[in-house]
């Protein structure tokens, strides 16, 4: 009995478990430490890259009736309005693809800045700081080896089993899927873009004849083009999500995380 003449509670048996279903609050890696947000990134890029993969595909759809109406023009069966007109199908799918094509540029710019930076915060510091994580997509251009490089590190550095102050994440490996966009995205595609390079600057010159001609040389390039422009958006998209996951599961996203 206490002075206040009230009895104290028993204390707890020394056998007594959770509930069924409860699951006690594991600490993620980065404690406290604030840092940047990436999920809502993540979202909006998987989004924009559904799109441009839509986006290819409806201009692949879009090549036979193309060239069929530059082949009309070349033989004279149409006039250069009618050719105009028919090409509007394609020329939207286009433009749907270079918009979405320029959001997802900027958001994976940022996106990849952001995990970069949050690693710096957390002491994982390797070879590529989050300045390369800019630069790097122009230098060289459209050769995406400087963000390969990054892609590479940083998902070691995302290594959620080595805690922080933990150097074991430099052993961790990375997924062939890093490499297969790095082709998928970069390599092809500077190829076909010089194979189809006499139709890009035709694209310029306002003669439909000219344009008709492109058209129908290149067909097969544009058709490749369209092909692996959709797996590259594909495999973009597979990465993206990958790291992601794997940098949430280092970081939390704490509750206290910059916006």
């Amino acid at each position: 009995m206490s002075d206040s003449g009230q009895q104290m509670p028993p204390p707890p048996p020394p056998n007594l478990s959770p509930p069924p279903g409860y699951a006690a609050y594991q600490p993620t890696a980065a404690g406290s430490v604030p840092l940047l947000r990436v999920q809502k990134l993540r979202t909006a890029l998987v989004v924009l890259l559904i799109v441009v993969a839509v986006g290819n595909a409806l201009v692949l759809a879009t090549v036979p009736s193309q060239v069929d109406t530059a082949e009309e023009l070349l033989a004279g069966t149409i006039d250069d309005d009618t050719f105009n007109e028919r090409q509007l199908p394609s020329a939207f799918a286009q433009l749907l693809v270079g918009a979405a094509t320029i959001a997802v540029i900027v958001l994976s710019i940022i996106w990849l800045f952001r995990i970069v930076k949050n690693h710096r915060t957390l002491g994982r510091r390797g070879t590529w700081g989050p300045g390369w994580a800019i630069g790097g997509w122009f230098l060289p251009p459209l050769l995406y080896v400087i963000p390969t490089l990054l892609l590479r590190e940083h998902w070691k550095a995302s290594d959620p089993d080595a805690p922080v102050g933990d150097e074991r994440w430099r052993s961790s490996g990375e997924p062939a899927l890093v490499y297969v966009w790095f082709v998928l995205y970069s390599v092809i595609p500077v190829g076909l873009a010089i194979a189809g390079s006499s139709a890009f600057f035709r694209g310029f010159n306002p003669d439909p004849q000219d344009l008709a001609e492109g058209i129908v040389d290149t067909q097969g390039v544009t058709i490749a083009s369209a092909i692996f422009a959709v797996l590259g958006a594909v495999a973009w998209l597979l990465v993206v999500r990958a790291l992601t996951a794997r940098h949430v599961a280092l970081t939390g996203e704490i509750a206290n995380a910059r916006r």
